[in-house]
């Protein structure tokens, strides 16, 4: 009763919000929803969470939600970034700075769909059915897909018309993939079993292997396009150079890894059927994670435009994740789970610098940014500490992480596949690193003359919570979390 009420609640909480936020009119009851709805549904979460830490997987209606520690550790990361999303989106377009005029119903529709946006992302982390998985992960296009086009010009329409096609084309291919994995189960289980995760994971290792395995491929191919990888990634920097900065961290913080946790849930019920092993799989997995994390490292270091140099970032780490999972050693996959939490948590810091940027400079050409350590030095730490987070750096947590996938690679896989994850890491750290820090101590040719620090505390705020997360996870990874990423990487191998 208990784990019902808390898988229903945590879905109503930000379907109420959008509702709410959908009807009032007035901007500041508006703002003022956005809080107690993302504290409520952070409880719920959390909690949930504990229960499944503590007690294993819990499920509700039927099966048709459910939770265990894989779809937790989405669940933990689609929380924490849409609250603090939530928190900076207030502060980001109640700023005096913020260059675009707000017209009649914007912020009505912003903060709807951010709220179904949010709503649609727990949706995939607490999907019990594949096919209700597939339609969450698609649902999630159709509710980000207008944020993107929130400013409402030409670029933007442009952007997210690109985001639309290619995310529906990729989404149609999966739904292929999804109806061979089922056809891989009838022999089985019959022609009008439950596609429940649980039910097919019982059977997985009776699944058809041809089809189970064909049905996984296009599952990649599909997915991968809204999880950014390579070649089927062009849709992401153009979305992230058009959209509100609270956007660009939830698509890249939270949607990514909606994708991938659909990606990693079918590899791990299609490769007991390959004989245990599903050598075949996993190499196209990590094929197509060395190749993301090539493309990305190729674009970061020719980039003008830090928006987009994020976004190939993005390119880059989901790459590294896909790459740890497609190595399948304990090691890696352990690394790619907690990889997705700390990619997460720095990418969403970043993607709020460069708002901050934005709301600063008004511009996002690298060029035009300079000396943000003289002119807002409270800006400047975020910025060069997250750059250096972001790629990697220790006492960092995605040292920690980057690290586990990289040794685990040297050590299980081959000399070869951990030489080159490494060598690419390094290429993409002085990729990241460098424009920034030229922005943060460089002169630059800034458009037009700013005040010393125009920031409001609200603006900076969830940027430094982030900050403090991310370096406390370089340190130290609380009990939970590690009980819960190690229970998550024991669903990946069963």
């Amino acid at each position: 009763m208990i784990n019902s009420f808390l898988l229903i609640g945590v879905l109503a909480v930000p379907l109420i919000a959008a509702g709410a936020s959908g009807l009032v009119r007035r901007d500041e009851t508006r703002y003022a929803i956005v809080i107690p709805s993302a504290l409520v549904t952070v409880a719920l979460a959390g909690t949930l969470i504990a229960r499944v830490v503590s007690g294993g997987p819990v499920s509700a209606l039927g099966g048709w939600l459910y939770m265990d520690d894989l779809n937790a550790v989405v669940l933990l990361v689609v929380m924490f970034v849409s609250a603090l999303a939530g928190a900076y989106s207030i502060a980001y377009f109640r700023s005096p700075a913020q260059g675009h005029v707000l017209r009649r119903g914007e912020l009505r529709k912003y903060f709807a769909l951010f709220h179904l946006f949010t709503l649609t992302m727990v949706l995939v982390s607490v999907s019990g059915n594949l096919a209700l998985l597939w339609t969450a992960v698609t649902a999630t296009t159709f509710a980000s897909a207008p944020l993107v086009d929130f400013y409402g010009s030409r670029e933007p329409l442009e952007a997210a018309w690109k985001f639309l096609i290619l995310a529906v084309a990729g989404e149609l291919v999966a739904l292929l993939g999804f109806l061979l994995l089922y056809a891989a189960g009838i022999a089985a289980l019959g022609r009008s079993y439950s596609f429940s995760i649980p039910v097919v994971s019982g059977a997985a290792a009776h699944l058809s292997p041809s089809l189970a395995g064909l049905g996984f491929l296009l599952v990649l191919v599909g997915f991968g396009t809204k999880a950014g990888l390579a070649p089927m990634h062009t849709w992401l920097p153009d979305a992230h150079s058009q959209a509100p900065a609270p956007v660009c961290a939830m698509l890249s913080g939270a949607e990514l890894n909606c994708a991938m946790l659909a990606i990693v849930r079918v590899l791990s019920l299609a490769t007991p059927s390959q004989g245990g092993k599903g050598g075949d799989l996993h190499a196209a997995l990590l094929g197509f994670g060395l190749l993301s994390m090539a493309v990305g490292v190729l674009f970061l270091i020719s980039q003008r435009n830090y928006k987009r140099l994020l976004a190939y970032s993005s390119v880059e780490q989901m790459g590294l994740i896909a790459a740890g999972f497609g190595i399948g050693a304990p090691l890696t996959v352990l690394g790619a789970l907690l990889q997705m939490v700390t990619h997460s948590l720095a990418k969403t810091l970043m993607f709020f610098n460069a708002g901050n940027l934005l709301l600063r400079f008004r511009s996002t050409t690298i060029a035009d940014v300079g000396a943000v350590a003289r002119a807002a030095p409270a800006t400047a730490a975020l910025l060069i500490l997250g750059a250096l987070a972001i790629a990697g750096a220790p006492p960092f947590g995605l040292f920690v992480s980057e690290f586990a996938i990289v040794s685990g690679a040297l050590r299980h896989s081959d000399w070869a596949v951990g030489s080159l994850i490494a060598g690419l890491l390094l290429i993409g750290f002085i990729g990241l690193v460098v424009p920034f820090s030229r922005m943060t101590f460089g002169d630059g040719r800034p458009s037009e003359p700013q005040p010393r620090e125009n920031l409001g505390v609200a603006v900076l705020a969830p940027g430094y919570v982030l900050l403090a997360a991310v370096l406390v996870l370089g340190f130290w990874i609380p009990g939970p979390l590690h009980s819960l990423v190690v229970g998550a990487s024991r669903v990946v191998n069963r």
